[in-house]
């Protein structure tokens, strides 16, 4: 499951035989852009090689010029040649498996499904998403099975609801018929998360007018059926209440390279919410772990064998775990940076968090450190900038630790107020968030900055409670209580609820 938090809404597969006379094909993708469109497929079935290339470099411009993501179909050459953000796959192209050996797990791939078998497979295969149609006949594509109409697309619905992922209708929609497909193909738990559209934007005489006022219908519909536009607190909320019951449930092993501080606190932190920890450093079995392995920790805190650490991340990137970077003290020396750097360009990370010394040095914004530690705060907005601006730029998820935490998805930022002013008094608390944070990834892949801002409200919440606590009057005794409260929390994680103190910032 690809970490990026997509917006599938309003999907254009692009078509340059469809432009009409007087427009380009670049400026109606532009339009569109402007007009609403949140995910561009470049589908161009003629092109050569070369060419297509060409082409994909100048629609990707102006798909990072509007924060969309760039799906390019069926040619994984290309996508891998121009780093888009995933491909799209029909049945008689390339494996998904095959697929996913290329292009890894942090890029999107989605597939094209007609039936509900279709569907099961792509769902088991790790598909990102799904490509229900043809709904209607088009006449875009040559059909070679009999388009499902709106109860065939509800079928295929019913049949995921017990392994959702994300779906778009393609074939034949237009939007007039846009709200008939949407509400009429809902079941009890599922709908429809997006259009995938043709010709009825790119032979538009004006895209952007276009779009926008389909946006405006796929809101209206959603708002119909009370389907939220946006994460709220109450979503995080309820999110990370699940989240701690699935590590329970599920016991991920978590692998640590961590710094030797701290290996005993972070063993007893994860095995508190119910994870399992393996603390080793030895390069022969770093393959072997990541086959069964939930999650990785990367710790910078003591660097004895970087080389080591990058094997290790890469792979749990091949294997599809979630790889966390705590870059401790990243902003204090020389060294550090030059690791966090190799760090960055060799592996495939999922998450980063640190503290705001930290995150803000690597963000370009200030940030200062005294050892590893953070000096100093920061405004809030600049702190939102940095997580966001991070995150866009690694395509990760940030968490920034401090008086406030900070995280984001280089979208969606939100801000946790929870903590004790005891957690900075005891050695390696940035490091224990990290190692909850983890455990929340290894067991809940569906959403990795939910998972992120689930682990530290977690352990935030668990500062307070163990800081209230009778026994405990200075950091020696607070560090016990905190492991204690841990397991407390995750063992009754509807306590969160009472204690959350998280807005939504964007």
């Amino acid at each position: 499951m690809s970490p990026k938090h997509v917006d599938y809404s309003l999907y254009l597969v692009t078509d340059s035989s469809l432009v009409p006379e007087g427009a380009t094909f670049l400026g109606q993708i532009e339009q569109a852009l402007q007009g609403g469109v949140t995910l561009v497929q470049l589908r161009e079935k003629e092109s050569d090689t070369g060419p297509f290339i060409q082409l994909a470099l100048q629609v990707k411009q102006l798909t990072q010029k509007y924060n969309v993501p760039l799906i390019i179909n069926d040619r994984l050459d290309v996508a891998i040649a121009v780093d888009a953000d995933g491909v799209h796959i029909g049945q008689d192209d390339m494996p998904l498996h095959k697929a996913r050996q290329m292009l890894g797990h942090k890029k999107i791939i989605g597939v094209s499904v007609n039936n509900i078998e279709e569907a099961t497979v792509a769902i088991q295969g790790g598909a990102d998403y799904l490509g229900i149609g043809a709904v209607w006949y088009t006449s875009t594509k040559q059909l070679k099975k009999q388009p499902l109409g709106v109860v065939g697309v509800q079928n295929i619905l019913k049949s995921m609801e017990s392994h959702p992922i994300p779906t778009v209708a393609i074939g034949g929609i237009t939007p007039e018929n846009t709200s008939e497909l949407f509400v009429g193909s809902r079941t009890d738990k599922l709908h429809l998360d997006g259009f995938a559209i043709v010709s009825a934007i790119m032979a538009s005489a004006d895209p952007k007018a276009t779009c926008a006022r389909w946006i405006e219908t796929i809101r209206a519909d959603r708002a119909k059926l009370g389907i939220k536009e946006h994460t709220d607190v109450d979503d995080a909320v309820s999110f990370a209440i699940q989240a701690a019951s699935n590590i329970k449930a599920n016991s991920p092993m978590v692998h640590h390279i961590t710094n030797y501080v701290v290996i005993n606190d972070n063993a007893n932190a994860t095995l508190a919410v119910g994870a399992s920890p393996i603390m080793s450093t030895n390069r022969e079995e770093m393959e072997e772990l990541a086959a069964v392995n939930g999650a990785l920790v990367l710790n910078m805190g003591t660097l004895n064998d970087i080389s080591t650490m990058i094997l290790a991340a890469q792979a749990n990137a091949r294997h599809g775990n979630p790889v966390v970077l705590d870059p401790v003290g990243t902003g204090a020396t020389q060294f550090r940076r030059t690791t966090t750097d190799r760090f960055l360009k060799e592996c495939d990370l999922t998450i980063i968090k640190g503290n705001g010394g930290e995150i803000l040095s690597m963000a370009g914004r200030g940030g200062r450190s005294r050892g590893v530690d953070s000096v100093g705060q920061t405004d809030e907005e600049n702190a939102v900038l940095a997580v966001k601006e991070l995150a866009q730029k690694h395509g990760c998820i940030v968490g920034m630790t401090g008086p406030i935490d900070y995280i984001s998805d280089g979208k969606r930022v939100f801000a946790i107020e929870n903590g004790d002013q005891l957690m900075p008094c005891i050695t390696g608390s940035g490091c224990m968030a990290t190692s909850v944070v983890a455990c929340f990834a290894a067991a809940n892949r569906s959403d990795y900055l939910l998972a992120t801002v689930g682990g530290i409200l977690t352990l935030n919440v668990a500062s307070e409670l163990a800081a209230n606590r009778s026994e405990v009057h200075g950091p020696g005794s607070f560090r016990a209580a905190l492991i204690d409260e841990l397991y407390n929390i995750t063992n009754s994680p509807s306590i969160l609820k009472q204690y959350a103190r998280i807005r939504v910032i964007a």
